[in-house]
Order: structure tokens, then sequence, then C-alpha cells
């Protein structure tokens, strides 16, 4: 099966990065205009805004939506304001000041009798850090709720194959992932070559096993000269700003996915692809080949590569499993709830063995559904009860071996005696809840809708690739109020070049009894002079019986069956013709050679 990348960044307002294995999504990314942009990476000149000694942090306004917070133990110690009384008292002590190793077993400290404290002072932060002092910090997480953003001032800057800290004192070290005794000798020998400061710290990456000595130093200079243009932006700017941006979502799976597996990278968006470009021939040169531009004026690139109706369903809370059971995904603010139901799986000859496969089926496309929609934090899981604690180990180890192959960090307790499963899973970044959705009000009810940005992007890309067989005079686009104010205010010259491309008038119809993202669209045409109003699209959810939903099942697998047929039927009539073909030759030689 070929593995692909596909980016969908036709419009401005979302941007989305899909990796396929053949037709089937292994992880999906969205990245949104103005509904919570990742800002996870940045760099920023800030300014502290309040000290709060209760908490021991600091708030700082870096220019966000909220102000971030930064922990003492996060602020390096050439930010600190040292007391001029200390100042003086180290001056007189000279180097009794420093940290020195009181506790190492050695002959002059059997001899000296040393008290067991050390002779420094442990700072708290109202002592060595002023409001409105300024500092140059790095967002370590994104804001989440009511929550703001979570700095360090230990900056990392990361490259393909190497990650810089420039201003934390590590040395040289190699990922724990990189087994191999020999692998770790031969890198730490070429790194050992670059030319650190003391202040400086060196991470060899993962990705770095079998590579080049000219790669990896190529990656180290580039890593280097972004920390140089850092410095150089820092001192001509004034706090609050944004000093190197690092959330470009298409730039991060260059650098972070392994792209040498990937048959090539198919972009939609001239820009997109152009900067794609520039990054991966700074980056890697020999995959530059891999990024192609999508040309096709008949279709989106999702609808061609067969995966729009697939990311729909990515936002349903229900998710159907083939034996006919079923997962809910409920996410709160404190964990994310997972049910799973037999439903119609009764296939198995007891209760137990229904159980069990349902439960195993379940692992799978749990495991699936996580890494699609980026759920992190702690997840609980509701498994079919089972008797046997066999049957549970059996369960509990599938788990294991399918979230070997996740990205994020992931931690597994016991399940318990009620069929729960506490999980807890590293959170790389926006899940797909909080990057697309947002709360809103529909009909007095509250609740979470598609964001703004998200379901203009899918209104205007249904406009963009519309054709009409017949002349239509008037499409009307009914939606909800919001989405007709941002239609009107940011895509005017849009809408008028699909006007005069389709040779109609478009009309944004308010409709505030249409939740986001769904939308109809309607059109007059004129018969003999009257007026003809048909829908030609509508993707508003409908309300289906369980009854009925089993008959819609039944008739899409009666008519994939009769496909099938047909191709069957097609090729043993051409198999028949062939084989009449081959007989009258036969017979045409037989009678040619008799004639001779």
């Amino acid at each position: 099966m070929d593995k692909r990348i596909i980016v969908d960044s036709s419009f401005n307002e979302e941007t989305r990065v899909a990796f396929i294995n053949g037709s089937e999504i292994e992880h999906f990314e969205v990245d949104t205009s103005s509904n919570k942009k990742q800002l996870k990476g940045n760099v920023y000149l800030a300014k502290v805004s309040r000290v709060e000694p209760s908490l021991q942090a600091a708030f700082v306004n870096y220019g966000g939506n909220k102000q971030g917070f930064l922990p003492f133990s996060e602020i390096s110690n050439d930010y600190f304001k040292i007391p001029e009384a200390d100042k003086k008292k180290k001056n007189n002590d000279g180097d009794n000041f420093i940290v020195k190793d009181y506790y190492r077993d050695t002959k002059i400290n059997h001899k000296k009798k040393l008290s067991k404290t050390p002779s420094f002072k442990k700072y708290k932060i109202q002592e060595v850090i002023k409001k409105n002092q300024i500092m140059l910090i790095q967002v370590v997480k994104d804001e989440r709720g009511n929550k703001g953003a979570a700095l360090t001032t230990f900056i990392s800057i990361a490259g393909k194959y190497c990650v810089l800290m420039p201003n934390k004192a590590l040395d040289i070290k190699i990922s724990k992932k990189i087994i191999d005794f020999k692998e770790r000798k031969k890198l730490t020998k070429i790194a050992s070559k670059y030319k650190l400061t003391k202040e400086m710290g060196l991470i060899i990456r993962t990705a770095s096993r079998d590579c080049n000595e000219n790669d990896l130093k190529k990656d180290f200079d580039y890593v280097l000269g972004i920390w140089k243009s850092i410095k150089e932006k820092t001192i001509n700017s004034l706090a609050p700003t944004i000093i190197n941006e690092d959330s470009n979502i298409v730039n991060k799976f260059i650098r972070d996915s392994f792209i040498e597996e990937y048959k090539e990278i198919v972009i939609e968006g001239e820009k997109t692809y152009e900067d794609a470009k520039k990054y991966m021939k700074t980056l890697l040169p020999d995959q530059e080949k891999k990024i192609k531009e999508y040309k096709n004026t008949k279709m989106p690139i999702m609808e061609y590569f067969d995966l729009e109706n697939k990311i729909d369903s990515i936002y349903d809370k229900k998710v159907r499993l083939k034996s006919g059971g079923y997962i809910i995904i409920n996410p709160t603010e404190a964990l994310t709830a997972i049910d799973i139901n037999s439903g119609q799986s009764t296939k198995e000859r007891n209760v137990e063995e229904t159980a069990l496969k349902t439960n195993l089926e379940a692992v799978d496309e749990v495991c699936k559904q996580i890494r699609i929609r980026n759920i992190a934090g702690l997840i609980v899981v509701d498994f079919i009860d089972m008797e046997y604690i066999r049957n549970k180990i059996v369960v509990e180890r599938r788990l294991k071996d399918m979230l070997r192959y996740d990205r994020a960090k992931c931690q597994i307790s016991r399940m318990s005696k009620f069929g729960l499963l506490e999980l807890s899973r590293q959170r790389i970044g926006h899940s797909l809840e909080e990057s697309t959705m947002e709360d809103g009000i529909i009909s007095g009810i509250r609740c979470s809708i598609r964001s703004t940005s998200s379901s203009a992007a899918k209104i205007l890309r249904k406009l963009k690739y519309l054709k009409f067989e017949k002349k239509v005079k008037e499409l009307s686009v009914h939606l909800y109020g919001t989405l007709y104010e941002y239609i009107y205010k940011n895509n005017k010259d849009f809408i008028k070049d699909i006007e005069k491309k389709l040779k109609t008038k478009i009309i944004l119809v308010q409709d505030n009894n249409i939740a986001p993202p769904f939308f109809i669209l309607k059109t007059i045409e004129l018969n003999n002079k009257k007026k003809k109003i048909s829908v030609i699209y509508d993707d508003i959810p409908k309300i289906v019986n369980e009854d009925e939903d089993k008959k819609n099942n039944k008739n899409e697998k009666i008519k994939k069956k009769n496909i099938i047929k047909k191709k069957e039927v097609i090729n043993t009539k051409t198999k028949n013709n062939k084989e009449e073909v081959d007989e009258k030759e036969e017979s045409v030689g037989g009678i040619n050679s008799l004639v001779n």
C-alpha cells in the first residue's frame, strides 16, 4: 500500500493535512486561521506583567489572547536580578559563593568538617524577578479553555536531525530510541566536532539514525542560523512581539515526519505548495521531487482521493464496528470517555465470546480514533464486561500492542472489575475538537458547533467546484448568521469570481435554524416564464430510526453486490467472446491448411 500526504490549503480559512496508507487515514491535522491558532514552538519577546509569590510563577504578556504562565523553574539564571546585598557578599566570599559538591566522598571532605547545607542562597521568584522585566520566551503548551499558554525561557530550536538548546548547558545527548551502541558512539563523535559553547546543549533526534555526517552538519548549521537570526531580531524589537514562528502546519510535518516512507506529498494551494518546496529544499533536498501540486479543476483534492466522507465521519460521536457493535466518544473538560457497546453483534455462541470479540475489535478502532482525532490527556474506556481474567489480559495486551505505533507517549492502567481502563496520552497539539469546534447557541440551546472559519472553508470549497448542466438564473446559499457575516466581509471578491464563472447571481440567505457547518444550495430556473426552485445540495443530517438505518445498510450492500455481479458478467462475456474468436481462427486455419 502506497503512503501519501494530502494537503488541502485551497483557502486561507483552513488547512487540512491527511496522512493516508492506501485509502485509509492514519493521521489527520487541521490548522484554522482564526479559531485557536497553534502557538507551540513560537519564540516571543515578552514582558512580565505580574509576579505571583503564592504560585512561585510569573504571568507574562507575550502578545497572545491571554497572559502566559511562566513557572519559576522554567526561568533561566541569566534573568535573575540578584539583590545588591547578596552581590556584595558574593564579591567578598569569592569562590565560596560557587555551588560545590559537598556530598562527594573525597579525602578533602573527610578531613574538613563541612556543614550538610551548601553555602549558597536559594532565591524565591519575588526576590529576583520584577514587574515589566523583558524576557525571551518560548510557548511549550498552547492556550486551552480558560488556561493561558505555558511558557519557558529555555529555548529549543528543532531541525530534522537535531535540537539546539542555546541557553541550557546539556552538552551532547542522543535520543533514547537509538539503542545500538555503535550508532550512538558514531553520532556523538560526529556531534563533538561542532562548535558548541558551554551554555549550549544539543540533542540528536531519532531521525538521525543511519544519517550521513554531511546531512547532520547541514541540519546543525540550519538550526544555528535560526538562533543567530533570533538574536538579531530580539535586539531590534520591542516587547511584546513575535520573534520566530514555528507553528506552520506544513513545515512541522515535513520536519517531524519520516518523509522517506511516503511516496508523494500532494498539495492544493499555490502559496502552500511554493512554501513547502522551499522548506524541503533547505531541509531535505533529495526529497523535493515528492512534493507535487494538485491541478485538477473538476473536484477538490479530498474528494479526488475519496477522503471527504471519511473526514466528515471523524466529527461523529458514534463510530460503527464491522461486527455490528459501536463506540461512543464523549470529550469533557477533565477527560474523554469512550463507551463500547455490542449493538447488533450476535454471531458468537455465548455472551463471553461476543464481549471478547467486540472488545478486541473496539481496541483497534479506539487506537485509530485517538490518533486521528488527536485526543490527549486522561482517556477512560468502558469495555463490555467479561467474566474471565484471561480475556481481560488479552484485551490489555492488544491495547498495548496497538499503542506502540502511536507517536505520542501513552500510559495504560489495568482493567478494573467494572470493565473500566484508564489511559493517558501525551498532548502533541490541539485535538480536532479544540481546533475546529466552538461553543454556540442554536435555537436557544447551548452546544458545540463547527468554528466559523472551518464552516466557511467548507462552503467556499463547494462553490469553487460547482457546475451547472442547465442555465440557472439564481443560486441561493442558505447558511447560519455568523457564516453569512464572515463570507460577506472576507470573501466578496471570491463570490464575484464564481458569479462570472457560472454566469449566475449568488445570494446569501441567513437562516439561524441551520447549524454550522451545514448549508443548503437552491437554484432558480426559468421554464416558460415559470420559476422552478430545486435543491441541489443539502447536507443537514436527518433523523433516522434504527430500522431505517438497517434498511439503508442492506440496500447499500445489495447495490455493492449488484455492481460486483455486473463486473463478473462483463468479464465472463469478454472471455466467451475471446474463446469464440479463437475457435473461429482455429477453424479458418484448418480450412486454409486443407486448401493448401
